[in-house]
């Protein structure tokens, strides 16, 4: 088994993955410059959303979502899932 890849936005961290806990999609995540990408999307520079635009408009909100909720609240590592 090869080694998670190296985040191609931030070179700090490696790309893995996390599901939303509300309803279990699974997406690729690093952690250290909360870099997101889709599944069916390449883990590249150009594909890569910011995780708290994501979460914000899964919930809705306009502004920062993470004001009344932490992450464990939302999302998981997605150990183990296909």
């Amino acid at each position: 088994m090869s080694a998670p890849p190296i985040c191609p936005r931030c070179d700090q961290d490696q790309i893995q993955r996390y599901r939303f806990k509300d309803d279990g999609v699974v997406f690729s995540l690093c952690t250290e410059c909360d870099s997101f990408w889709w599944p069916q999307t390449a883990t590249d520079v150009a594909n890569a959303l910011f995780l708290d635009d994501v979460v914000a408009a899964r919930l809705g909100e306009v502004e920062n979502p993470w004001t009344n909720r932490i992450w464990a609240d939302v999302i998981e590592p997605a150990s183990g899932t296909g």
